[in-house]
């Protein structure tokens, strides 16, 4: 029996590579025509979810388990902060 990797409530960390992220990202946009939101936008909303206390893991979000770098990217996406989104 192969060993399993821990999933990501066991390990500290979630890096996901930047060619990942954006390989992703393509997939999105070819299967359901995604748009994707301006750099500044994008990056504005990253920067917000780093910041949050949601925040997990390196990269994703305790309320909604995204990854917060493709999350952010994506335009008609909001912040999933329940009490008041932060973007």
């Amino acid at each position: 029996m192969a060993k399993q990797s821990p999933c990501k409530d066991c390990s500290e960390t979630i890096v996901v590579p930047p060619e990942k992220v954006a390989a992703m990202l393509q997939m999105l946009m070819d299967s359901r025509q995604v748009e994707l939101a301006d750099e500044e936008t994008s990056g504005k909303r990253l920067a917000q979810c780093i910041s949050c206390e949601g925040y997990a893991h390196g990269g994703t979000c305790k309320y909604c388990g995204c990854l917060v770098q493709i999350r952010t990217k994506i335009k008609d996406r909001a912040c999933p902060y329940p009490f008041n989104p932060r973007w």
